[in-house]
């Protein structure tokens, strides 16, 4: 076989395998939602990197990082019970809000609060922390 049918084999399999470009590995993938989390939560505030990375994994949007630090802001919750809250969080499901409207309007103490507006996948996700 020729040297250059060789190459563009390569290509096909890198492509077929889904390796990145070289010219795509410069920087963070665009669309890479996690470390658009990370960034969000590291900005302006006092989180540690750990925290942030923490909080952020498997993040699909930047929703984990507002939550926290709006519940941070707000002063409510340790940075144990924000991040417990806050991760797996989406657009659509708003924790924070669910967390601070519930403290005002129940009876129930912090650690049921937790349980009742943590993101559905954050229970799942305890239950089974290494996956399926």
């Amino acid at each position: 076989m020729k040297r250059g049918h060789w190459r563009g084999c390569w290509g096909l399999a890198a492509a077929l395998l889904g390796f990145p470009a070289v010219a795509q590995m410069e920087g963070p993938p665009q669309g890479a939602p996690q470390f658009s989390c990370f960034e969000a939560a590291r900005e302006g505030s006092g989180v540690s990197e750990s925290v942030a990375a923490q909080l952020c994994q498997g993040a699909r949007s930047d929703a984990p990082a507002r939550c926290f630090l709006r519940v941070q802001e707000k002063g409510f919750l340790s940075e144990p019970d924000a991040l417990q809250l806050c991760q797996y969080a989406e657009p659509s499901d708003d924790p924070a809000s669910c967390f601070l409207k519930a403290r005002t309007s129940s009876f129930l103490d912090e650690t049921q609060l937790l349980q009742l507006c943590r993101p559905p996948i954050a229970e799942m996700m305890h239950l089974c922390p290494y996956g399926p």
